[in-house]
């Protein structure tokens, strides 16, 4: 199973969208969105920021939206609430 990220990567000073996905021994596949062309990025590389795993952000997103969506989630909080 891939281990996919989404992920920015700067280009040319402009910060472009997409993910990237974990080769090992080499760094991180980055696609941008939309698009099948694909960049290697080094590990070290300090322009490309990782974000959460795909599968598990949208895992989140799907669940949050089936108990009412983001304000029902927020509502539903009672930390830090007196």
């Amino acid at each position: 199973m891939a281990i996919v990220h989404y992920a920015s990567l700067e280009i040319n000073g402009l910060e472009v969208h997409g993910t990237a996905e974990l080769v090992n021994g080499s760094g991180y596949l980055f696609r941008a969105d939309g698009q099948r062309k694909a960049t290697l990025v080094a590990y070290k590389d300090p322009n490309l920021l990782l974000y959460g795993l795909v599968d598990l952000s949208d895992m989140q997103h799907d669940t949050d939206m089936l108990v009412g969506g983001y304000a029902a989630v927020v509502c539903s909080r009672t930390e830090g609430r007196q």
